[in-house]
C-alpha cells in the first residue's frame, strides 16, 4: 500500500512539473477586453545606420499602425532610473555611462530635478489639451527632456511641424540641437517607437529597459572578461551568426527590411542563438561566470516585464506594442504568457499581412 501510494506522489508530481500552469491558469476570466501584447524583436538600428535608410521603415510601420497600439515601449532605461544611478555611482557609475544621458542641462534650464520635471509631465498629459499647440508640444518636450525620457521628447518633437522645431516656449537652443542630433543614427526607439507614436496621435512612449542587475559584474574576477570573449569568438562563428549575417546583409530596401523583420518574429527564430549564448553559458564548466552570465540576463528580462506588467495594470485592456532587442523576445514571450489579463499577439502574423 505504502508503496502504491509514493508512486502515486512521484506520478502527482512529475505530472504537475510537465503540465504547469499559471497560477490563475492559462487564460482566467477577466472583467473587460484582455490586454493584448505584441512583442517585436529588433535588430539594433545604429548599428546599420551606414548601410540603411530610414526610409526603409515605412513597410514595418504600415503594418505596425495597421495594428493600432494604444501603448509603445522601448528598450530604454527610464528617467527615474538613471537618476537613481546618478545618485549611486559607486555601484552604478560605469553603468549610467553607458546607458544614461547627462540631462543635468535641461533640468537647470527648468529649475526643476528629474524628479519634479516627471511629475510635471505627467500632470501636463492629465490636462492635454484635444488640440495641442506648437507651445504645448515644445513645453512637454523639454519636460520629457529634463526628465530624462528623450524617445517621448522624440514624439513631441515629430509631432511639430519642421519650422516648428525651434527655441521658445521653454525649449532652449541646446536642447533643440540635442535633438536633432538624435536623428543623425538610426535607432528603433526613437525611428519606430517614436515614429509610430506620433502617427498614431500618442504623446508618448514608456521606456522599460533595466540594468540594476549589472551589479553582479562589480568587482569581479579580472578572467572573466577572456572567458566571455572566448565564448563570444567562438558563437560568432556559429551556423545561427553565419545565418543572422546573412540575412542582414540581404537588406537592400524597405521590403527585404521587412522581411527580416518576419524572420527575426517567427516562431523560434531566436532559439538557436540564445542556447548557445545564455544556454551555453549556464552549461559551462566554469564555477561562477557562465551562471552569473545567465542570471544576470534573466533578472534583467524579469525586471523589463515587471515594468510592462506595472504599465498595463494602469491601462487595462490595452494594445501594447513592446519594441526590444529579439534576443530578449523569447523572454518577453515566455513570461507574458503568464501575466492572467495579457494575450500575447503573433508579431510575425501581423508583418505578415
Amino acid at each position: 500500500m505504502r508503496a502504491c501510494l509514493w508512486l502515486a506522489l512521484c506520478w502527482c508530481l512529475t505530472a504537475t512539473a510537465a503540465d504547469f500552469t499559471p497560477p490563475l491558469g492559462a487564460e482566467p476570466t477577466v472583467g473587460g477586453e484582455r490586454t493584448q501584447m505584441l512583442n517585436l524583436g529588433s535588430t539594433h538600428l545604429s548599428g546599420h545606420t551606414d548601410q540603411w535608410q530610414r526610409e526603409w521603415l515605412e513597410p514595418l510601420l504600415r503594418r505596425l499602425q495597421r495594428w493600432q497600439p494604444t501603448l509603445i515601449t522601448v528598450e530604454g532605461l527610464s528617467g527615474a532610473q538613471c537618476e537613481m544611478m546618478r545618485q549611486d555611482p559607486a555601484r552604478f557609475g560605469e553603468v549610467f555611462d553607458s546607458y544614461c544621458r547627462d540631462v543635468s542641462a535641461f533640468q537647470r534650464a527648468l529649475a526643476l530635478t528629474q524628479a519634479q520635471a516627471d511629475l510635471s509631465a505627467a500632470e501636463r498629459l492629465r490636462n492635454w489639451p484635444e488640440t495641442p499647440t506648437a507651445a504645448d508640444r515644445r513645453q512637454l518636450l523639454m519636460l520629457f527632456l529634463a526628465a530624462g525620457e528623450p524617445a517621448s521628447a522624440m514624439v513631441q518633437s515629430l509631432q511639430l511641424a519642421e519650422g516648428e522645431r525651434v527655441a521658445g516656449d521653454t525649449l532652449t537652443d541646446d536642447a533643440v540641437g540635442w535633438m536633432r542630433d538624435r536623428r543623425a543614427r538610426l535607432n528603433e526607439s526613437y525611428d519606430v517607437g517614436s515614429e509610430l507614436a506620433a502617427r498614431l496621435g500618442l504623446e508618448r512612449v514608456y521606456a522599460v529597459d533595466d540594468h540594476t542587475s549589472d551589479v553582479l559584474y562589480r568587482q569581479l574576477d579580472p578572467a572573466y572578461g577572456p572567458w566571455q570573449e572566448a565564448r563570444f569568438a567562438a558563437i560568432r562563428e556559429s551556423d545561427a551568426i553565419t545565418q543572422l549575417i546573412a540575412r542582414e546583409g540581404s537588406v537592400v530596401d524597405g521590403d527585404s527590411l521587412l522581411n527580416y523583420y518576419r524572420q527575426m518574429n517567427a516562431a523560434g527564430a531566436q532559439d538557436a542563438q540564445v542556447r548557445a549564448d545564455f544556454g551555453g553559458a549556464m552549461a559551462d564548466a566554469h564555477p561562477r561566470f557562465g551562471r552569473l552570465y545567465a542570471g544576470w540576463w534573466e533578472t534583467r528580462n524579469l525586471r523589463m516585464m515587471a515594468n510592462f506588467r506595472e504599465l498595463t495594470a494602469a491601462h487595462p485592456g490595452a494594445r501594447v506594442l513592446n519594441i526590444v532587442g529579439a534576443s530578449h523576445k523569447p523572454w518577453y514571450d515566455q513570461w507574458a504568457r503568464q501575466f492572467g489579463d495579457v494575450s500575447v499577439v503573433d508579431a510575425a502574423a501581423i508583418l505578415g499581412r
